[in-house]
């Protein structure tokens, strides 16, 4: 009879301290989520190396050892060390979780967050973008999140991969989406695309596919104007909206729409009409501060409406040879040109460095600086331009 009632109470002391330890362990989780939710990887790390693993089921264990190694090399990221040896320690812990479970069927919740862990250790740790090494983890994080049933769940992570992988956190003030030759694929995007619900997700993945087409080339490039269009549907209010416009307004400058040829090909032809109206849109919509496309757009402005003109050679010549110059041209209907002879020993006038410190002499390249005042041409001759379309560039090649 002692003997059972030995066991009984032996028996209720295990099971009070198995409950403790859990409700230890429960306690110590959610404290160290919330600070891995605001970024103190430090102080979830520190909190999470307190738990007795041995003490928990082995899917709680698996999970503290991912975390444990996820918020090294996080809160190591966040220093100014050059100390490698918590990275590469990471990594290792990091591989060795999802190797244990690379069984298709064996692959979990810490299997994939151990791939997402080391595509953002290659991707978003400061001067370490690493696109070849991180998009392949990316890329299976992402497709066991497609085949998860919490959908709400899925979604919500599935496009937090998609939005890092497009914009990392390192990134700086000068990165655009395709900067570093990392561009998603495109049915990746169109998943996403189909799960977006809010109207700033839906924005944001219509500007990433009209990027990608634009980098990728190809028939998809065909699209691009579509998917910018499909892009500002929602206004202001969408956060990329100035960057659809300014990229859009770039595309419309450089490639603009496709013109079918008589011999059933295409081609594609800036649409400076387009591209003006754009740039003037984000310019009308947006104040100074406001955007950080507002002086390259205003710039962009400037170079399609105002008149501008260049002479060129690619070479020198021989005597009595022929001479070849390219002419450019923008918003003029006529050039007229003149040849001067001169000589390079009395009328060339270089600035020295000297003059250039104190700030005399005429800054202008020294070819400019040759006076012709008073002198008659070789050769003075006229060129018509006749161009239809508003803003063309008119480029040639002439022969003298």
């Amino acid at each position: 009879m002692k003997t059972i009632i030995l066991s009984i109470f032996a028996f209720a002391f295990l099971l009070l301290n198995a409950v403790a330890q859990q409700a230890d362990y429960g306690q110590l989780k959610n404290d160290a989520e919330a600070q891995y939710a605001q970024g103190s990887y430090a102080r979830a790390n520190e909190i999470y190396s307190r738990v007795d693993k041995t003490k928990l089921n082995p899917s709680e264990a698996r999970w503290v050892e991912f975390r444990l190694a996820d918020t090294t090399w996080r809160a190591q990221a966040a220093t100014e060390t050059a100390d490698t040896t918590k990275y590469e320690q990471a990594q290792k812990q990091l591989e060795e979780l999802i190797r244990v479970s690379d069984k298709e069927s064996d692959r979990d919740l810490v299997w994939a967050e151990a791939h997402e862990s080391l595509a953002d250790f290659f991707w978003t740790r400061r001067n370490n973008m690493n696109w070849g090494g991180a998009w392949p983890h990316y890329q299976l994080a992402l497709d066991w999140w497609a085949g998860q049933r919490d959908l709400n769940r899925a979604r919500d992570r599935y496009l937090k991969i998609v939005f890092r992988a497009a914009y990392p956190s390192s990134a700086t003030n000068d990165y655009y989406y395709t900067y570093y030759g990392n561009y998603i694929p495109l049915d990746i995007l169109e998943n996403a695309l189909k799960i977006a619900t809010s109207a700033n997700d839906i924005s944001h993945i219509n500007f990433l596919l009209a990027m990608t087409m634009r980098a990728t080339g190809g028939d998809s490039r065909y699209n691009v104007p579509d998917q910018f269009e499909d892009a500002l549907k929602a206004g202001k209010q969408s956060s990329w909206y100035d960057d659809a416009l300014f990229y859009y307004a770039e595309w419309m400058g450089n490639y603009g729409t496709i013109r079918p040829l008589e011999d059933g090909q295409f081609q594609q032809e800036p649409d400076y009409e387009k591209a003006l109206e754009l740039y003037r849109r984000l310019l009308r919509e947006f104040t100074k501060g406001e955007t950080r496309y507002y002086d390259a757009a205003r710039e962009q402005v400037k170079n399609i409406i105002e008149p501008s003109m260049s002479v060129a050679v690619s070479n020198i010549f021989l005597p009595d040879s022929e001479l070849q110059f390219a002419l450019n041209a923008r918003n003029v209907r006529r050039v007229d040109l003149a040849i001067y002879k001169i000589d390079m020993t009395r009328d060339v006038h270089f600035t020295t460095s000297v003059e250039e410190e104190d700030g005399e002499g005429d800054p202008a390249p020294w070819i400019q600086r040759i006076p012709t005042a008073g002198r008659a041409p070789v050769k003075a001759w006229s060129k018509n331009i006749t161009d239809s379309q508003t803003h063309k560039q008119f480029s040639e090649m002439s022969r003298i």
